[in-house]
């Protein structure tokens, strides 16, 4: 009867334990990351009554319990949405990693991020994100940087002021050796220098197609003849077509105005037909409205139907050593008429600056043979930019010719451009890929990997020490951190991390109150066997009396 005393205060004790074990994880079922725990019980030791050979069993007597272990649930949490870029959650085995001010790295599946004043991810307790960062080199903002980005204020302080870091566009992060990750550090102001361009490349096709339509040239007045009747103010006009050489096709009957004007402005404007041969003339025409003290300014058109010039134009950005975008605009015409089988464009290159001002011309011309094959080039650089049309036609090269501008009638420009240099752009935020890479995001569009975060692992989850504030720390029972590897050898994470997320406890409600009413009852079991005894006890001292 002594023993049931006993008996009932240790399973009063073990359960009072599991009972602030399922407290613990009540208390704890909207905590981020928390893991909840399981408390596991153990019998103390037993007394042998008797044990001999003629028996097939032990006849003994337990002696109390426990509690023996508390166990951790891994088991994933819920995961919910938020609007932090940095919240992360781990979907899968790991731990974050977190660097404390005693410099020990602690690990932990609470996903709260932030960025604390000096620019590193912490979390709510100001422990330092570990990861594999990128290379920053310090570097210096351009003018143009410096003056978009004005008196804008971080921290109260000028961002123009404060020292400016460069990091190469493009590139990815693969985790170091576990003893190498290091805090994660992201600088206000990212730069990235401008790259001048240097070469232009242009590939599509000028249309050769014939073009007829009526149109009005300008006469060669220089050959029209004049007769002036002083007496009567009269003046006699005569002239040809064929003295003007844009003139292709002369019809009869085509007509030609002639303008005369004094050298007040006034004008007065009479028409004519030309014959088949291009002769046009007027006779006796009047001028005495008109102010003759000089002689009188001849100037006169044609309006006929012939071939007109075919136009092309496009423009693209090119980016000068001071960062600026400047764009480069070119002005395809193609001669009319055109000589032998050939196709000749003439070609003008103007280089604007940002506010449309110009800055350099070139001129040249493209020609193009029977096949529409580039023959010959004669434009030159512009703003220190090479511009490339193409390579030329040789016969002996299958396909020469065509690599860059051709001349084909009834095709479309289907044009490409390609180029070399960089914008120079500034930081525009941060972001977080499916890679769990922080990825810093400029306003000339590029994109560069400042860091990659550090995924831990270990032989023995159920072995590590709780420290609080969701927090655990090494133990020789769960064994040193590790990093997943595949069969290459490259660090890999063995689950996902995503951000805007952060992962909820793992308690169930339901299955923590359940367990307190088994423990409950468990309890005032024990307790009542303690009553029992005294009872029981009490009755064997009063057999005495």
């Amino acid at each position: 009867m002594m023993s049931a005393f006993y008996n009932g205060i240790s399973g009063v004790k073990t359960q009072g334990y599991g009972l602030d074990v399922v407290a613990d994880n009540i208390s704890n079922v909207n905590t981020v990351g928390f893991k909840s725990s399981t408390a596991e019980f153990k019998s103390l030791f037993y007394q042998t009554l008797g044990q001999t050979a003629s028996s097939p069993t032990t006849s003994q007597i337990g002696l109390g319990s426990t509690l023996a272990a508390t166990s951790l649930n891994f088991k994933q949490g819920s995961l919910t949405s938020t609007d932090n870029v940095f919240d992360m959650a781990i979907q899968g085995d790991g731990f974050f990693g977190i660097r404390g001010s005693d410099g020990n790295i602690y690990f932990t599946r609470n996903g709260d991020f932030g960025v604390d004043g000096e620019g590193n991810l912490v979390n709510r307790n100001g422990l330092f994100l570990q990861g594999t960062m990128t290379t920053i080199s310090p570097t210096t903002l351009s003018q143009n940087a410096t003056e978009k980005l004005g008196n804008t204020l971080v921290n109260g302080v000028t961002m123009a002021t404060n020292q400016a870091f460069t990091v190469p566009t493009g590139n990815t992060i693969n985790l170091t050796d576990v003893g190498s990750q290091t805090n994660i550090k992201l600088p206000d102001l990212l730069f990235i220098p401008a790259i001048a361009t240097t070469k232009v490349d242009f590939s599509g096709n000028l249309d050769s197609q014939k073009i007829v339509d009526t149109t009005t040239i300008e006469l060669n007045s220089d050959a029209i003849t004049q007769a002036f009747d002083e007496t009567n103010q009269t003046i006699s006009l005569s002239g040809n077509l064929n003295d003007t050489p844009e003139i292709q096709i002369i019809n009869d009957g085509q007509d030609v105005y002639i303008t005369l004007t004094d050298k007040n402005g006034k004008s007065i404007q009479t028409r004519v037909d030309a014959d088949a041969d291009g002769n046009f003339k007027v006779d006796n025409l009047s001028v005495k409205n008109l102010n003759l003290e000089e002689p009188l300014v001849i100037s006169a058109n044609a309006t006929l139907k012939q071939e007109i010039p075919n136009k092309q134009n496009f423009s693209t950005d090119v980016i000068a050593a001071n960062g600026d975008k400047n764009v480069i605009k070119m002005e395809f015409t193609k001669r009319v008429p055109q000589a032998g089988d050939s196709t000749t464009w003439d070609v003008v290159a103007n280089l604007y600056a940002p506010d449309n001002t110009l800055i350099e011309t070139s001129n040249g011309a493209l020609e193009f043979g029977p096949n529409g094959a580039l023959v010959a080039n004669t434009l030159g650089a512009i703003g220190g930019v090479e511009i490339n049309l193409g390579s030329f036609y040789d016969p002996n090269v299958p396909n020469s010719g065509f690599d860059g501008m051709k001349s084909l009638a009834g095709q479309d420009l289907n044009l490409n451009i390609t180029k070399d240099g960089e914008q120079e752009g500034l930081l525009k935020n941060y972001t977080m890929n499916a890679n769990g890479e922080i990825v810093a995001i400029f306003d000339n569009g590029k994109q560069a990997t400042m860091a990659k975060v550090a995924l831990y692992h270990f032989q023995n989850d159920q072995g590590l020490s709780k420290i609080g504030d969701n927090t655990y720390a090494v133990s020789s029972n769960s064994g040193q951190p590790i990093f997943y590897t595949d069969k290459n050898g490259d660090v890999i994470y063995g689950a996902t991390i995503s951000n805007r997320k952060l992962e909820m406890s793992n308690v169930d409600l339901g299955s923590a109150l359940t367990d307190m009413i088994v423990i409950q009852k468990a309890y005032d079991a024990s307790a009542k066997s303690i009553t029992t005894s005294d009872q029981m006890i009490q009755k064997a001292i009063n057999m005495k009396k």
